[in-house]
């Protein structure tokens, strides 16, 4: 079966603008979860790091510990504790706050550099584009007359957005590129087009998601 869709550059932006939104998420999901084990474990480690140091320390300088030196650690102790409690705490606060400001800084970055890349290649998509969907491969011709054959056990994920269906292997969900298909066309009836689209999924064997 043969589908065909044009990509128009209202269609680029709308695609620039998911993608950007796609990044961003799975960018903060990340320094969610680092944010998220910090705040669990950082100051559990960084209290007990000090308390081994502190430990360590007459070792480290005399070679051996001494009735003095026993009787010292066991006097600061209690001490190094509360105040370890007491400013570790903070410490993963401001570690957290720098990651806030990373993360922004990074999502920034990222949503300038996907913009240009994508606009980088937008000769490339624009006009229309067809996929012939074969048994064994998906083949696919670009605007220029470029074709592209991928077979259908390399597709290793679909995920779908409001406006685009987005097709990957391991390796290019891995580097966030993926080969996208809008989820209507202007080249086709609609039913016709729909019928191709769940052709299309039903071959690459992952529900979108």
């Amino acid at each position: 079966m043969e589908i065909r869709f044009s990509l128009t550059p209202a269609d680029l932006q709308t695609l620039a603008d998911e993608t950007v939104d796609a990044r961003v998420k799975d960018n903060d999901q990340h320094f969610e979860t680092l944010g998220n084990w910090q705040k669990r474990y950082a100051p559990a480690l960084i209290l007990g790091l000090a308390l081994t140091c502190a430990a360590l320390a007459p070792w480290v300088v005399y070679g051996r510990y001494t009735a003095e030196s026993i009787i010292a650690l066991l006097l600061a102790m209690p001490l190094l504790f509360v105040l370890g409690r007491r400013y570790t705490s903070r410490l993963t606060e401001q570690g957290q706050e720098r990651n806030a400001r990373i993360r922004q800084r990074s999502s920034d970055r990222l949503g300038i550099s996907l913009h240009k890349q994508l606009e980088s290649n937008r000769d490339q998509l624009l006009g229309v584009h067809v996929w012939q969907i074969t048994p064994q491969a998906l083949r696919m011709t670009s605007p220029g007359g470029q074709q592209t054959e991928i077979a259908w056990k390399t597709i290793a994920c679909v995920t779908r957005s409001a406006s685009f269906y987005r097709l990957a292997s391991t390796s290019q969900r891995i580097m966030g590129l993926a080969y996208v298909i809008p989820r209507q066309s202007r080249e086709m009836a609609a039913p016709l087009y729909e019928q191709g689209l769940a052709e299309l999924l039903q071959h690459c064997g992952h529900e979108p998601s």
